[in-house]
């Protein structure tokens, strides 16, 4: 056995030793020193496993065991990759040229060397490609669940669709059927035919998949905009009900005759957890943190069943534009309101003309909630008086029996 071969089975042998150790650093972002662990971390830290941290037994992973764990475990990883596919061809069209030519001239190391630079090459190519639709796909099935508002979801999808139409652009580019052309030698070996045929067909899979990804970023980039509009109606009503209160609560508390259970009382100081906000627990909170740390053997966390989700590749449909009907009616009541310059015009009455199928509480109910949900510029040019019979011992509380419109700007 060559010094080569036995130092590379001497470290994996050492990483298979440690496995735990290595686990743990890996999840836990440290590990500390104890009498246990004390001889594995000064000989891993000798291999250049373990590097030191912050403190003087304290130990992190070093970057190129950490880089090669997240790329095993798709981890930390981006789904943009910058791949330029036509120098990469160019590159394996010449490694294939080289490997021919030393075969013919009966090298049989120089053909063995290219032989297996083109296996690497084409092998890299092939598995960037599957990294990033593996890390897109999970992105965009999570609904990008790494940020938290609305609008950055929105804005990540519309990068990663960019980005994935791009990709697709410049796949199609390639001329992927012209690589059978490198069959064209007649004494070409038959594990160099089988690794292009393999390449090839791995080539035109992802692209497939890719224009698969790209129609279900459009679909969910619709649903996000609309819930989008949606908050922006929620926010806007809530903001105008507190602007516009319909009622407000009577003051019982000067009343003689209030009930007991009623009367105003001091609130609860419980709380349903540590208050991390004190300072006086702060040290206390700090000390547990670091002894949990620093647990060789730490509590195993619950294993959980995750299935894999097959790729849909099935190009959605497209589907036909759906209206409410009572939104158009509502609509078609504002436009007439702003068409008749300074005259009233009755919700009742637009009701009763239109023939419309639903009570007419409902009705009044609708105009007023769109009414609330619209643009402020258009609530300034369009006001409602809603007439009623206001409620006994309520402030501004009325039971609307009619609704008129009237452009006032």
């Amino acid at each position: 056995m060559s010094f080569d071969h036995e130092q590379i089975a001497g470290l994996i042998r050492k990483l298979a030793s440690a496995d735990q150790l290595l686990a743990h650093t890996y999840i836990n972002g440290t590990l500390f020193v104890d009498d246990n662990n004390r001889g594995s971390i000064d000989s891993l830290k000798k291999s250049g496993i373990l590097r030191t941290a912050d403190s003087a037994d304290e130990y992190r992973l070093t970057s190129d065991v950490k880089r090669l764990i997240d790329r095993l475990l798709l981890r930390n990883q981006r789904y943009q990759q910058n791949i330029n596919m036509a120098k990469l061809i160019v590159s394996i069209e010449e490694d294939i040229e080289d490997y021919r030519r030393a075969s013919e001239q009966n090298q049989q190391d120089e053909a063995q060397f290219h032989l297996e630079q083109i296996d690497d090459t084409l092998y890299e190519a092939i598995e960037a490609l599957e990294n990033s639709l593996s890390v897109m796909f999970a992105a965009i099935t999570s609904q990008f669940g790494f940020v938290s508002s609305l609008n950055s979801k929105i804005r990540q999808n519309q990068r990663a669709l960019a980005y994935a139409q791009q990709l697709v652009q410049e796949l199609n580019h390639v001329r992927i059927d012209d690589c059978y052309d490198w069959l064209g030698w007649s004494a070409i070996p038959p594990e160099l035919s089988r690794k292009i045929i393999r390449f090839i067909d791995q080539y035109k899979s992802i692209v497939e998949r890719l224009t698969g990804i790209v129609g279900r970023m459009k679909e969910l980039l619709f649903k996000l905009r609309l819930q989008e509009q949606t908050a922006n109606r929620c926010r806007a009503m809530a903001q105008f009900l507190r602007q516009h209160p319909e009622w407000e609560p009577l003051d019982w508390s000067a009343e003689a005759d209030m009930p007991a259970w009623l009367r105003r009382d001091t609130g609860l100081t419980l709380h349903t957890g540590i208050n991390t906000a004190n300072p006086m627990l702060q040290a206390d909170l700090t000390a547990i943190v670091q002894e949990l740390r620093r647990q060789p053997k730490p509590v195993a966390p619950l294993t959980r069943d995750s299935v894999p989700t097959p790729l849909d590749t099935e190009i959605p449909q497209q589907k036909p534009l759906e209206q409410d009907l009572y939104e158009s009616h509502i609509e078609n009541l504002f436009a007439l309101a702003l068409e008749q310059q300074g005259r009233k015009i009755s919700a009742l009455h637009y009701w009763k003309q239109q023939d419309l199928n639903v009570h007419a509480d409902l009705w009044l109910d609708m105009v007023f909630a769109q009414y609330c949900c619209l643009p402020q510029r258009m609530r300034r040019a369009i006001t409602l008086d809603m007439q009623g019979e206001n409620l006994a011992g309520y402030s501004g509380n009325q039971i609307i029996e009619e609704i008129l419109l009237q452009r006032v700007a």
